[in-house]
């Protein structure tokens, strides 16, 4: 059943964002954006620091400034004063624990990016403030993130092939899947929905994901879901970098475009599902209309738009130390809370 308390409505306000035109607007303009006026100065000049960033520099800069998934999880581990947690998976594949490796009960999070990208170190403080947040509720939680393979040396289905075996070292390490939950964010999210798909779909040359029980749930924030929407230059210039999919494979990548049923039996894989987006991301419709479509296929799935929030804003704010949190992180220690604890 649903928690009780999430918002299913969506609320569809605000304006799109892409988060990188090359047009980037000055923070004394985005400043009075609606979507920003219930934000902080500093909030405004970091989202606004982003997209210059991601407008200005060309793939190959940004990737040497975000340096390797491992460096910034180590270096963020340093300044958190936390021990290094590491699981080799195989194939170039890692396990990275943000604080203490607990099996009992488990989140393993695939970190966005554009699969050319590390994850920020406000990636790791955000599940770091959650997983202490649970921990006020004597909910004593695992998290490790995936270290999976980027662009563009990689291409699909390596990551998938990497977070099959993420789940496969769980189960062998003990975790039992109804204790286990999946999230991620931005490509993150549409590696959660490519596993899903092996689930459904099973991919010859991908091994198949094996599992006793339904998972307990999947948490899939601001998804990449359609990589041929938009057109911003920005946006080509990393889809350009990104290795073509097959068109037989193309649902795996593309989840709103996938046909008509491709997400019937789900239910039978995982218990739950939230989908969240930001009302002001330039993805939030896509990310909408999946989201009802899946709900045709499994009773307990939210889909939650924050009112003006952007693309992943919920971990945006932990890139500025923001002490106002938006709605969507108190929502997701809530859902996750729920479901560990009825598991």
């Amino acid at each position: 059943m649903s928690h009780p308390t999430i918002q299913k409505k969506t609320e569809l306000e605000g304006n799109l964002w892409d988060g990188g035109r090359v047009d980037t607007p000055p923070v004394a303009t985005t400043a009075y954006a609606p979507y920003n006026k219930e934000r902080s100065l500093k909030r405004i000049v970091g989202d606004s620091a982003m997209r210059y960033l991601s407008a200005n520099l060309s793939v190959a800069q940004l990737k040497a400034a975000t340096g390797t998934t491992l460096g910034t999880y180590e270096k963020w581990a340093e300044t958190a004063e936390l021990p290094t947690t590491i699981d080799e998976l195989g194939e170039d594949a890692r396990l990275l624990w943000i604080g203490p490796r607990r099996l009992e009960r488990v989140l393993l999070y695939l970190h966005g990016g554009a699969f050319l990208y590390s994850p920020g170190d406000f990636a790791l403080k955000f599940w770091r403030y959650i997983q202490l947040e649970l921990e006020k509720q004597n909910i004593e939680v695992g998290i490790a993130m995936l270290n999976y393979s980027l662009a563009p040396e990689a291409s699909f289905p390596t990551p998938l092939k990497q977070a099959g075996l993420a789940l496969d070292f769980l189960v062998a390490a003990g975790v039992k899947p109804q204790n286990l939950q999946l999230a991620g964010d931005s490509a993150g999210g549409n590696l959660v929905l490519q596993v899903l798909s092996q689930m459904l779909h099973p991919l010859q040359r991908v091994p198949k994901i094996r599992l006793s029980a339904p998972l307990r749930g999947m948490l899939i924030v601001s998804p990449m879901t359609n990589r041929s929407s938009d057109k911003r230059s920005t946006i080509l210039k990393w889809r350009a970098m990104l290795p073509r999919v097959p068109e037989a494979d193309r649902a795996f990548m593309e989840a709103v475009r996938a046909p008509e049923g491709w997400f019937e039996g789900a239910d039978k894989f995982v218990d739950r599902v939230l989908v969240t987006a930001g009302g002001a991301e330039l993805m939030r419709d896509d990310i909408v209309a999946f989201g009802e479509a899946l709900k045709k296929h499994h009773a307990d799935t939210e889909l939650v738009v924050q009112k003006d929030g952007i693309h992943d804003d919920m971990f945006l704010d932990f890139m500025v130390d923001e002490k106002k949190l938006g709605s969507l992180t108190p929502l997701t220690i809530e859902w996750l809370a729920a479901g560990f604890v009825n598991a």
